[in-house]
């Protein structure tokens, strides 16, 4: 088998792999006769915000348990969804507090990626279905590991999904059909457009604990720029352009908001090359708010058209056979992180309930991951070539020192 129908295989786009369907299909239909679900979230920043409302729209979930370092944090969540303040619990060890407490069904793993591994274990091994956002992990072995617990939970007929949301959504999975059934034709070129703002620090920078809270500052708890806020588009590279690049080269660099406490890069260029004559460019960027109008873009130009993809829900083809992703989901989406989330509940209810131990969002997901490390270690390398396989045989780790911080 090819490596191009091998990836597809993997990232479920073979027919028969997924079941994916449009909004109206979906949403909505519930019967108020379906028990309840019990959630227990570890990680209590901006994320747990949106998916536990979404869980709570969907409404087959109840929030019931709640874990985080903070307790401003694990208390401000709690009073929004009045979880007790019994089942609220803090320090390093609050996940682990959380899942032998009992009384969840499922986990929603959203704490900074580095923790990630070591928390989806536990909660694998307890015997829980697994929620976990995006970034999985923070270096190609957290990924590994991420792999592994999935198929260790669906040994243990329990489910888990990565809420990715591009992926919950219809027209991004039959652009990438239509891609793959070469309605492009040989691609020749693309472009990965991924601008953030900086996002700034939630409290002034002062020790290892400031360090938690401003973890989007720091490479070892989110991964670098591009893997915790660029691996949007680059998921939506993954999907549609279906297959792995050979090798890739890039640099980076950190100039521009050098007054803020941190070491993620400001700048990331990443050429990555298909080993056909296609090439791929990332360009990912992290300004001052003032300075930028960007976002998370995917765009693609073959021999017979050009495709156009944002994270806002915009995805098209123009040329010998064109393709409008509106008139396909029957409706105008601009605004698909909720959206998204609350299809991926939806699913994952489904999933539970039916005995659906596919795992379908995780193999997709880990070669997205992987893509983004391929890309963030070529940067690194300044020039150097990275190659594909280098990334998914590395065994190099970020660390992060914990020592001090209350267990």
């Amino acid at each position: 088998m090819d490596n191009r129908r091998q990836f597809l295989k993997q990232t479920g786009l073979v027919a028969g792999a997924f079941a994916v369907t449009q909004p109206h299909q979906v949403l909505g239909q519930k019967s108020a006769r379906e028990p309840k679900l019990r959630v227990g979230i570890i990680g209590c920043g901006g994320r747990s915000h949106n998916v536990g409302e979404m869980a709570l729209k969907d409404g087959r979930y109840e929030i019931v348990a709640l874990a985080d370092y903070f307790q401003d944090a694990v208390d401000e969540v709690g009073e929004k969804y009045g979880v007790a303040a019994n089942r609220r619990y803090t320090g390093l060890n609050c996940f682990q507090r959380l899942i032998d407490a009992g009384g969840v069904d499922i986990v929603a793993v959203l704490s900074p990626p580095y923790f990630h591994p070591e928390q989806v274990e536990a909660v694998v091994e307890a015997g829980l279905h697994v929620w976990l956002a995006k970034p999985i992990a923070v270096d190609a072995p957290g990924v590994a590991r991420i792999e592994a617990a999935a198929r260790k939970a669906a040994s243990k007929k329990r489910c888990f999904l990565v809420d990715f949301q591009t992926r919950a959504l219809g027209h991004y999975h039959e652009a990438a059909r239509r891609v793959a059934a070469g309605d492009l034709g040989h691609l020749g070129y693309g472009e990965i457009e991924a601008t953030s703002t900086a996002f700034g620090l939630r409290v002034p920078h002062g020790g290892k604990e400031t360090k938690l809270k401003n973890w989007l500052q720091w490479k070892d708890l989110c991964g670098e720029n591009i893997i915790e806020f660029s691996i949007h588009a680059i998921d939506m590279a993954s999907l549609i352009i279906g297959r792995p690049p050979v090798s890739a080269t890039g640099f980076c660099e950190r100039n521009i908001i050098n007054e803020m406490p941190g070491d993620v890069r400001d700048v990331t260029s990443v050429v990555y090359d298909y080993g056909d004559g296609f090439k791929c460019v990332l360009r990912a960027k992290r300004f001052k708010h003032y300075q930028i109008s960007g976002g998370l873009d995917l765009a693609l130009f073959g021999e017979k058209g050009g495709l156009f993809a944002t994270y806002k829900g915009e995805v098209y083809i123009k040329g010998e056979a064109p393709f409008n992703g509106d008139r396909y989901m029957g409706e105008k989406i601009r605004g698909i992180y909720n959206l998204g989330i609350l299809k991926n509940w939806d699913t994952f209810y489904r999933n539970i309930t039916e005995g659906d131990y596919s795992q379908a969002t995780v193999q997709p997901s880990v070669d997205s991951h992987y893509l983004a490390l391929l890309g963030r270690e070529a940067a690194y390398a300044q020039g150097a070539s990275v190659t594909w396989d280098d990334i998914v045989k590395s065994r190099k780790s970020m660390e992060f020192d914990t020592s001090g911080l209350k267990v």
